[in-house]
C-alpha cells in the first residue's frame, strides 16, 4: 500500500501544535513589581490568582492547596495532552478538526490573558514569551485546520451541520444550567462529594459552552473559503 504523502497544511498543523504545547509550559506573566509579594515568571499550569482586598487593593497570590483551582489545572492538563497527541495525529493520520478543538481553549485563552497582562501597567515587561507564542502558533494551527476542512465542506457537511446545532443549542445551554446548578447547590450544600460531581458536571458543560460558543466565527470562516473555493473551481472549469 502506497504511503500517503503529508501535505503542507497537515506539516503546519503539527508544528505549530508542537510550538503551542511548549508555550503552554513558557512564562506567560512576569511579574517584577517591588510592590507585588508574589514576584518572578508564571507559565499558564503554575499561574497565579488574583485577590482583590476590602480597601480595593489588587495583588498576585498562589491560590490554597485544595481548592477549587486544583481542578482547573487538572484541566489544563488535560488540554496540553490533547495538544500533545495531535501532533502524533496529524502526522499519523490527517484530522484537521482535532487541531481545531485541542488547539482552540488554550489560544482564545492567551487572547482574554491580555486584560490580565493590562492589569501590570507595562505590555513588553508583564508579557511572557510563552503568551506570544500562544497567540501566534495556535491562531495559525486554528486557521490552517478550518481551511483544511472549508475546502472540503461538502465531504464535511454533517460535520458542519452538528457544529452549528451545537453552537445554537450553547445559547440555549445558560439558561438551563442556572437554575440547575442553584438546585443542586442547596440540596448538596453540606455533601462535600456530591458537591465535587456537581463542580465537576458544570466544568464540563463549561468547556462544551465555551467551545461551541467560540467555534462559531469559525464555522462562517469555514463557510467563505468553502466559497471561495467553489469559485475558484467554477473559473478553472471555464477555461
Amino acid at each position: 500500500m502506497k504511503k500517503q504523502k503529508l501535505s503542507f497544511s497537515t506539516l503546519l498543523q503539527a508544528g505549530c501544535s508542537a510550538i503551542l504545547f511548549i508555550s503552554c509550559l513558557l512564562p506567560w506573566l512576569n511579574i517584577t513589581s517591588p510592590q507585588e509579594s508574589l514576584r518572578g515568571e508564571f507559565s499558564l499550569i503554575n499561574m497565579p490568582v488574583q485577590t482583590v482586598s476590602d480597601i480595593g487593593i489588587m495583588t498576585n497570590t498562589f491560590p490554597p492547596a485544595g481548592s477549587i483551582f486544583d481542578y482547573y489545572r487538572i484541566v489544563l492538563y488535560v488540554i496540553l495532552f490533547f495538544i500533545f497527541i495531535n501532533i502524533f495525529i496529524q502526522l499519523i493520520k490527517k484530522i484537521p478538526l482535532f487541531t481545531c478543538y485541542s488547539c482552540l481553549l488554550p489560544t482564545c485563552f492567551s487572547y482574554l490573558f491580555w486584560a490580565r497582562v493590562a492589569d501590570c501597567g507595562n505590555y513588553l515587561e508583564c508579557a511572557g514569551i510563552g503568551l506570544y507564542l500562544t497567540n501566534i502558533f495556535g491562531t495559525i494551527a486554528i486557521a490552517a485546520a478550518w481551511t483544511d476542512l472549508g475546502r472540503n465542506y461538502e465531504i464535511h457537511r454533517k460535520l458542519f451541520s452538528f457544529c452549528w446545532k451545537w453552537s445554537m443549542l450553547c445559547f440555549v445551554l445558560p439558561i438551563i444550567l442556572i437554575p440547575l446548578s442553584g438546585f443542586l447547590r442547596i440540596q448538596t450544600f453540606d455533601i462535600h462529594i456530591i458537591q465535587q460531581i456537581v463542580f465537576a458536571f458544570t466544568t464540563v458543560c463549561f468547556i462544551i459552552w465555551a467551545i461551541g460558543i467560540m467555534q462559531i466565527p469559525f464555522l462562517i470562516y469555514a463557510k467563505i473559503v468553502n466559497q471561495i473555493s467553489k469559485q475558484k473551481n467554477h473559473q478553472v472549469r471555464h477555461f
